[in-house]
């Protein structure tokens, strides 16, 4: 059974070892939390959606850095990008997503790879289970397997610094593991080849988490 989550929950995930809290966007405010930039920024947002998701994923990864630092505010903590595109703090890595009315962050100290993606679980275009997924992957187009492993190649496409960048096809969950071809693989081959581990669960209710950390 999928255990419920609240509007906030932090925990850490054993297996990669990465810091992660979820919260909820409907009304996120921002109180303390940002920064002089980030409030600037956070006023050009015309959307309120848009504004909402992007507040939600700030305010969680402040709070996983606060907590870091022994409950420092989290102003003191500006969120800016690593030369890969990365979100960033200060030399740590940090990632960031959001779906469904959720925001994720998640944090691993020391680790320069990290990414995390958080996605809901819908029926999609039968193309879109062609266009993205190896038939050795995934052999019945099925709503949840598929989101988990897209969930699986965005957080890898996002510990690259690649995002879309890279072809999702060039990312396969085989019995060994993670296999990697194309750009993915050069970025990774670049990167100097890091070990990593990639873990996924049914969190919350209806969504699929997956995380990708650096061993």
């Amino acid at each position: 059974m999928t255990r419920a989550a609240t509007t906030d929950t932090t925990e850490t995930w054993p297996e990669t070892g990465a810091r992660l809290r979820f919260l909820r966007t409907d009304a996120p405010e921002p109180g303390e939390a940002l920064s002089p930039a980030e409030t600037l920024r956070l006023s050009a947002f015309r959307l309120d959606k848009r504004r909402r998701e992007w507040l939600g994923g700030r305010l969680a990864a402040k709070a996983l850095l606060s907590e870091a630092a022994g409950g420092a505010a989290p102003a003191l903590f500006e969120i800016g990008m690593d030369h890969y595109g990365r979100p960033a703090c200060r030399g740590t890595l940090l990632s960031i997503s959001h779906s469904g009315g959720w925001a994720l962050a998640a944090l691993k100290p020391e680790s320069d790879f990290l990414g995390a993606d958080l996605e809901k679980i819908e029926e999609r275009h039968p193309a879109w289970y062609a266009d993205y997924f190896h038939s050795s992957e995934l052999p019945v187009p099925e709503p949840s397997a598929a989101t988990r492993l897209w969930a699986i190649k965005e957080a890898v496409m996002k510990a690259l610094g690649l995002g879309l960048m890279a072809h999702p096809l060039d990312i396969k969950e085989g019995e060994k593991g993670i296999e990697l071809k194309g750009k993915a693989r050069d970025r990774w081959l670049a990167m100097g080849s890091p070990a990593f581990s990639v873990e996924t669960r049914p969190f919350p209710e209806g969504f699929w988490t997956a995380v990708a950390a650096g061993k």
